[in-house]
Parts: structure tokens; C-alpha cells; sequence
């Protein structure tokens, strides 16, 4: 039974999401192969010279090049919030991805000049003008560490979310082009002729997808974003607030429980910067989309400055993690820590809403009681719900509670006895949290297929 609104055909079947899944992997690869092959092709005369080991050194130094700048342009499709890529992946699975691309790109930038370098018996190039494209490759093989390191390790840089994305965003421009002149010009096998096509053309879609962003970021109201204005903001729970906003033309875009979205505030109390956050609300709303955020930042800490009447660009809905994903009506074991309560919320929601009387059961670990959002709906969400059973857990005091202490093997084997093991176990909290309790289950013998985890980091 559907709820009023919810369109469950953004939802690909498992079957179509591995067929273009597949499909995407397989063009993935095909990119690759054609890449690999020029240096055999297309052979420089620096190649045709060379024999032996010295050979093989200097054609696999740019053939890791020329992957490091396939796998860049990779870089900034995955960036590009593609919705197709979306429903196919998810968002966060794709985020994890440019992460891990981010990392390879580096590491091949690393083994290109010494590979070629190793091809010459580590004789370094004068510094003579006529060698400018290979010393515009160090200062590009810089750039190019500094952007993955700080990436990965921004807290290590002392950046906040906001400098270190617009530093990202700065370079990347910058990057591609370095990489542009400096394979025409470092080789003559990108002199004329297909490879040059097909570097340009690589270089171009690039470009494309990167304007496309920054239209994005500077024009949300001509793009696909959604207008909202605020409705409603309430404090919920200790440094919690639920943001209600409706959209300003009455038309409420289709999403599924648990999906989240991009919000960009327009106040004058909050900067106006874009950050994801759970939709908390069910598709059964049919007026508003309600988030839930913890003031635990610089950004958040200002949440509860929005006023009734601002308004809000949203981009979304991204991600699949959703009971409704997967067809079945299995038991439902949710296991949330802190304010990942979210999106077993709205998933709570839309089922009470649907009269979904399957087995579920929360585990919800809070510091304290007064980090609980919505006490009352809870409660009211077990009396809608004949078979849902709530556990909550205090980690810190010593307060009245079902549970207390951290989650660990012996709690969860004790809490989850009697549940089949093909249940679908959802999870959502603190990185590291999530990173154990995935283990944990798997390791007491839930289905690793059946184990759902959002994790999103940015």
C-alpha cells in the first residue's frame, strides 16, 4: 500500500540497479582500456628509443599519467550529483568513492615521474625552458597532493567545512588545466591525431560539468534546486532543533523514508552556505519536509537562528536507505546513535502512517535522556505500531533507562536474541559507531547483504 504522493518508482529494483550498475562499471573500463592503449598505439619517439626495462618504465610512467587524468575527469562526474548515479549507488556510496579516486589519483601523480625518471636512470631534466611542460608537471603533482590531503585529513589542517570546500572547489579549475597543457605538450603523441581528440574532448566534458556545478551553487533558483520558506523552527531535544519548511510554490518534490537532501539557507542569521541533512518527515506529508539538526558546529550551532519566513533551497532527494529499498516485509532492526535517528524516524513515520505491523526494533543510544528527540511521538509510535519495540541506551550517568553503558558484541547478542538473522538491519550514528555495530552484527550472524549503513562524510 502507497502513501498519497510517495512515487516508489524512483525506486530501481535490485535486478536494474545491478544491470546499470554493471553497465556503468563496464564503460568505466572500456575508458580505461582505450587510455592504456595509446602509449602502445601511439608511440613518441622518447618511446621508440628506449628498450628493455628502460621501455616498459617509460610506457607505464604514462600510462599511470594518463589514468591519473582519466580518473580525475571521474573525479568531478562523481562531484557532480548526478541523480541517475544516484538511484543506482546512492550519494554517500558515491562520495565514499570520489574519496578513495581522490587517494588513487595521488598515488599514480606520485609513481608517473618516477617511473619516467627511472626510465632515464633517474637523470634529472635541466632546468632549461625547453623542459617547462615537466617542471609544470611537479608543480601540478603538487597541487594535486595538496587538494587529496586536504580532503581527507581537513581537521589535521585546522580547515572548516566551508574554507577547506571553497579551497576544493578553487583548485580543481586550476588542476585540470595544468593537466591539459601539460599532456599536449609533454609528449608528441598528443601533437595531433585521435589522442589529442580525446584528450580535449575528456577536457571539455570536464569544464561542462564543472560550470554545471557552479550554476548550481550560484544560481539555486534557475536549477533544479526547490524554493522553500520556512515554517516552523522548535527546539526538540538538548541542542536539537526540528526546521519544518514548505515549498513556496505548494508543489512538495516525491522522496522515500530515510532519503536526505542539500539545504541552503537564505538568512540573515545564518551563513549561506549548502549542508545535508536527513529528511525526518514521511512521504505521507504531503504540506512540509521537516529536518532535525544537532548544533554541534560552527555552521550548525547557528540553526536556531533561522526565522520563520527565510528561505531555503533544497537540492535533494539523494540516498537509498530505506526500508522500502528492498521489497519483503522482513523484520526491521534499527540501530541509531544520537541524531541518526533521522531517518528511522521518517521510516517509522510513513510505516505507522501505512499501518506497516511488522516486527522492528530500535536500539537508540543517547548520552542522556535529554538527547532524545520527540520522547512523545515515540511513545505514541508504539501504540500505532503493535510490534515495534523501542531499547534505549544511556551512555554516560547514571539515569533511568532500558540499557546502560556503550554498545558492544555481548549487549547486542543479548538484545537481538530471538531475532532472525535474515532480518534488515539499518544503522545511522558517529562514524566510528556505526564502523562497530556493522561489524558486530555481521560477526553475530546477520546477513552482511542485509545490513544497511548511511554513512555520509564529506
Amino acid at each position: 500500500m502507497k502513501a498519497k504522493g510517495m512515487n516508489l518508482s524512483l525506486v530501481f529494483t535490485l535486478r536494474k540497479r545491478f544491470a546499470l550498475g554493471g553497465t556503468c562499471i563496464f564503460l568505466v573500463l572500456i575508458l580505461l582500456v582505450t587510455t592504456w592503449t595509446i602509449p602502445f598505439l601511439f608511440e613518441s619517439p622518447s618511446i621508440l628509443y628506449k628498450f628493455g626495462i628502460h621501455k616498459t618504465y617509460l610506457r607505464s610512467g604514462k600510462i599511470f599519467g594518463l589514468t591519473a587524468a582519466v580518473l580525475v575527469f571521474f573525479q568531478v562526474l562523481l562531484a557532480s550529483r548526478i541523480k541517475l548515479l544516484d538511484r543506482i549507488f546512492s550519494l554517500n556510496r558515491i562520495y565514499f568513492f570520489h574519496r578513495v579516486n581522490g587517494i588513487a589519483i595521488a598515488i599514480l601523480v606520485l609513481l608517473h615521474p618516477i617511473l619516467i625518471l627511472a626510465a632515464e636512470n633517474f637523470a634529472i631534466f635541466p632546468f632549461e625552458v625547453r623542459y617547462w611542460p615537466e617542471f609544470l608537471g611537479v608543480g601540478l603533482m603538487v597541487i594535486m597532493a595538496v587538494l587529496v590531503a586536504t580532503a581527507n585529513w581537513r581537521l589535521l589542517f585546522g580547515f572548516a567545512y566551508d574554507k577547506w570546500l571553497r579551497l576544493h572547489r578553487l583548485g580543481v579549475v586550476p588542476a585540470i588545466a595544468l593537466i591539459l597543457i601539460h599532456i599536449l605538450f609533454v609528449s608528441e603523441t598528443f601533437k595531433s591525431g585521435l589522442p589529442r581528440v580525446f584528450v580535449c574532448v575528456i577536457t571539455g566534458v570536464n569544464l561542462l560539468l564543472i560550470l554545471r556545478l557552479w550554476y548550481y551553487r550560484f544560481f539555486p533558483g534557475k536549477t533544479g534546486k526547490s524554493s522553500f520558506v520556512i515554517s516552523a523552527v522548535e527546539r526538540v531535544g538538548r541542542d536539537a532543533y526540528a526546521v519544518d519548511v514548505k515549498p513556496h510554490d505548494g508543489q512538495l518534490f516525491s522522496y522515500i523514508p530515510g532519503q536526505f537532501a542539500f539545504i541552503t539557507p537564505i538568512s540573515a542569521n545564518v551563513p549561506k552556505e549548502e549542508h545535508p541533512f536527513t529528511i525526518a518527515s514521511t512521504p505521507s506529508r504531503h504540506d512540509a519536509l521537516q529536518f532535525i539538526i544537532r548544533t554541534h558546529g560552527d555552521w550548525t550551532g547557528k540553526i536556531h537562528r533561522l526565522q520563520v519566513g527565510d528561505s531555503v533551497f533544497i537540492d535533494g532527494p539523494y540516498g537509498l536507505f530505506s526500508h522500502v529499498v528492498s521489497l519483503g516485509n522482513d523484520p526491521i532492526i534499527m540501530i541509531a546513535g544520537g541524531i541518526g535517528i533521522t531517518p528511522m524516524l521518517s521510516m517509522l513515520r510513513y510505516m505507522a502512517n501505512m499501518d506497516d505491523q511488522r516486527k522492528i526494533l530500535l536500539i537508540w543510544s543517547n548520552k542522556t535522556k535529554e538527547y532524545i528527540v520527540f520522547p512523545e511521538e515515540f511513545r505514541n509510535l508504539k501504540y500505532l505500531l503493535k510490534n515495534f519495540k523501542i531499547i534505549n541506551i544511556i551512555t554516560r550517568g547514571h539515569e533511568d533507562g532500558d540499557e546502560q553503558g556503550r554498545l558492544d558484541q555481548a549487549k547486542l547478542e543479548r538484545l537481538l536474541k530471538g531475532f532472525s538473522r535474515t532480518s534488515k538491519v539499518f544503522i545511522c550514528g558517529p562514524f566510528e559507531m556505526m564502523k562497530e555495530v556493522s561489524r558486530v552484527v555481521k560477526k553475530i550472524g546477520f546477513s552482511s547483504t542485509r545490513v544497511y549503513k548511511e554513512a555520509f562524510k564529506l
